[in-house]
């Protein structure tokens, strides 16, 4: 009896271990991140390095990597300034509104294709995630200043003025 009962002691312990070691190699993975930067396994000498990766990239709601050439952008109007995103299932985008022009700086608004990162509003951003502005429960983002790096964008809702957000030039088109 207690052999049978060491047998399985022995046999639980070992697959417990076997899942850990799974466990930490997906971390330690790939697509591992934190708000600084993404850790990576080097391939063939397994270690660990530090590689920056842009804030808007950076994995707490969505896994899916964002292709270049494939990037929804959105538009200012030359008109009315409205800067303005209509989601499109082919062409994918995360864009955030900043609170300073800084990536690192906190995030304040998310326009994003990706349900894992608008629902439940996973970066905890004050004005929300939306799929596209259109969706934005009354909010606009208003064009106000070209940047070096980013633009500078009013939060309105009513006309009123509730806050400016910096977006990544990478991400707008101007009409």
């Amino acid at each position: 009896m207690k052999i049978q009962l060491t047998t399985i002691l022995l046999s639980l312990l070992f697959l417990s271990c076997n899942d850990r070691a799974e466990t930490n190699q997906v971390q330690r993975g790939d697509a591992t991140a934190d708000t600084a930067g993404v850790k990576k396994a080097a391939a063939n000498k397994g270690t660990s390095e530090m590689t920056r990766v842009p804030a808007d990239t950076a994995i707490i709601g969505s896994k899916e990597a964002i292709s270049e050439d494939q990037l929804n952008k959105a538009e200012v109007s030359m008109r009315d300034s409205l800067v303005r995103l209509s989601a499109n299932m082919r062409l994918d985008h995360r864009i955030f509104g900043y609170e300073k022009p800084d990536t690192n700086s906190r995030k304040m608004i998310l326009l994003s294709i990706f349900t894992s990162d608008v629902k439940g509003n996973p970066y905890r951003c004050p004005y929300g995630s939306f799929y596209e502005t259109n969706e934005m429960d009354g909010l606009e983002l208003r064009f106000v200043l070209d940047g070096d790096k980013f633009i500078e964008v009013n939060v309105e809702k009513e006309k009123a003025i509730l806050g400016k957000v910096f977006i990544d030039k990478k991400w707008i088109e101007f009409e």
